[in-house]
C-alpha cells in the first residue's frame, strides 16, 4: 500500500476511536465475508462498531491515542470493536458471541488506561456494567424507603383498627344509654 493510503487508514482508527476511552481486541481468522457481516451486526444491535484492521497501523493509530502498548496485542487478521457502554458492555457481548462462534478470539483491549489480555477481558465481562450497577443503586435506594415506609404502615394500619374500635365502643354506649 502506498503511504498516503497507510495514512488514510491509521486517520481512520485513529477518527474511529475518538471519544472512546476503551476497546476490545478480536482475532477474525478464518471468518467469511458473511460471519463477519453477522458479527457487525449483532455489534451494531448493541451500539457498537467493528472495524478489521492492518495490526502495524492499527498500532500506530493506538499510539496516536495514547493507548500505548495496545497494538502488541494484535496477532493475525484482527478487528477492534468499540463504542455503546465501553469496554465492559463490549467485553460481555464478545464473551457470549465467542461461546457461539468458536473462530471469534479475544485478544485483548484497552480500559480506564490500561492494557489487558484476553482473560483480562473476560474477567472485566463478569463485572456488573451500567444497567446493572443502575439496577442495583436504585433498589438499594428504594429498598430502604419500601422498609421505612413498611415500618411506618405498620403502627398506623394497628392505631387506625383501635380508632375504629373505639368510635364503635363509644356508638355502642351512647346508643344503649
Amino acid at each position: 500500500m502506498s503511504k498516503s493510503m497507510n495514512a488514510a487508514i491509521v486517520e481512520a482508527v485513529f477518527g474511529d476511536l475518538e471519544g472512546c476511552d476503551s476497546c476490545v481486541l478480536i482475532g477474525c481468522e478464518g471468518w467469511t465475508s458473511s460471519e463477519t457481516v453477522t458479527v457487525r451486526a449483532k455489534l451494531r444491535e448493541k451500539g457498537f462498531r467493528m472495524r478489521v484492521v492492518k495490526n502495524t497501523l492499527a498500532g500506530v493509530a493506538f499510539n496516536r491515542r495514547n493507548m500505548n502498548g495496545l497494538g502488541g496485542r494484535l496477532s493475525g487478521p484482527s478487528a477492534v470493536v468499540f463504542g455503546g457502554e465501553g469496554a465492559i458492555a463490549i467485553a460481555k457481548h464478545l464473551v457470549e458471541e465467542a461461546k457461539t462462534n468458536k473462530k471469534l478470539k479475544i485478544h485483548g483491549g484497552y480500559s480506564e488506561g490500561e492494557v489487558l489480555d484476553g482473560a483480562g477481558i473476560t474477567a472485566l465481562s463478569k463485572v456488573p456494567g451500567r444497567v446493572e450497577l443502575l439496577g442495583m443503586t436504585l433498589s438499594g435506594m428504594f429498598g430502604a424507603v419500601s422498609g421505612m415506609s413498611a415500618n411506618l404502615d405498620g403502627p398506623l394500619t394497628e392505631m387506625h383498627g383501635l380508632l375504629e374500635a373505639l368510635v364503635k365502643q363509644k356508638e355502642a354506649a351512647g346508643s344503649g344509654g
